[in-house]
């Protein structure tokens, strides 16, 4: 008898056929996978607002100048862009079925529970918002003649996975505090409203402050990093506590969630 697929086979297939069915059922209705498309990146545009008002009255900011900060503000359209689109839902569908009692129909299923309920719910439509949010920081490279060498490319897709796989985890660690908070339906706004705080350079916060957004919640990892990376300003060690906090957020996200379903009852329990 020969073994089955590995697990990391198996979640790579349940999220490429679930973003597919997504991808249809968004299709039949193309003007609203438009619309709401350009809807969430002119809200992301209008987020630039304070950072122009910012740097005309400061010149720059934390040493962070005008198409830096912009490149900055590309990354996070794009880290927004993964959220709403491969996150959020997923956890808003989770928590559902955890309020109803009807987790049962995917703890059931032959594939790995936590797997199965980060891949429950896709939003494609989102996925303009990411790409509005690289050709931001395309034309601000090009704006400040910034080339990017190859090792910085790679800097930027190593921060860039460690700020998805830490975005992942937040995202788990709150849908383990909704098994014993259901009273509490909009815990998924709690992560998009601290989002809005990775617009800023990390360097804006201090102390204890920018200790948490580092390590706790790292928004640094989601935004700055990145941005600094295709600058070529984001050092080694910078980057390899990047990776490690991400994977200490995703042991702890995963260690929580086995507690959490421990205290779990279903409708028919």
């Amino acid at each position: 008898m020969s073994p089955g697929p590995s697990p990391l086979v198996q979640a790579a297939r349940l999220f490429a056929t679930q973003l597919r069915i997504s991808g249809m059922a968004a299709m039949q209705y193309r003007v609203g996978f438009w619309s709401e498309g350009l809807l969430s990146v002119l809200w992301s545009l209008i987020g630039v607002v304070p950072l122009v008002i910012a740097v005309e009255h400061r010149g720059d900011v934390v040493g962070w100048g005008p198409w830096q900060l912009m490149v900055l503000t590309g990354f996070f359209m794009m880290i927004s862009g993964v959220f709403g689109a491969l996150v959020q839902p997923a956890l808003v569908e989770s928590m559902h079925h955890i309020r109803r009692g009807t987790l049962d129909h995917v703890l059931l299923r032959p594939a790995d529970s936590l797997v199965l309920c980060l891949t429950t719910e896709f939003n494609p439509w989102r996925f303009v918002e990411v790409l509005f949010g690289a050709g931001l920081v395309a034309v601000s490279l090009w704006q400040l003649a910034a080339t990017p060498r190859l090792i910085d490319l790679a800097a930027v897709a190593l921060s860039g996975l460690a700020g998805v796989l830490a975005l992942y985890a937040l995202g788990v660690l709150c849908l383990c505090l909704s098994f014993s908070a259901q009273q509490l339906q909009n815990l998924t706004m709690l992560i998009e409203s601290t989002l809005d705080f990775s617009r800023w350079p990390i360097d804006v916060f201090s102390g204890l402050l920018k200790a948490v957004f580092t390590f706790v919640v790292p928004l640094a990892i989601l935004t700055t990093y990145p941005a600094q990376a295709v600058l070529g300003r984001l050092t080694f060690g910078t980057l390899l506590a990047a990776l490690g906090t991400a994977a200490a957020l995703l042991l702890i996200a995963r260690l929580s969630w086995r507690v959490a379903l421990r205290g779990y009852t279903s409708a028919s329990s």
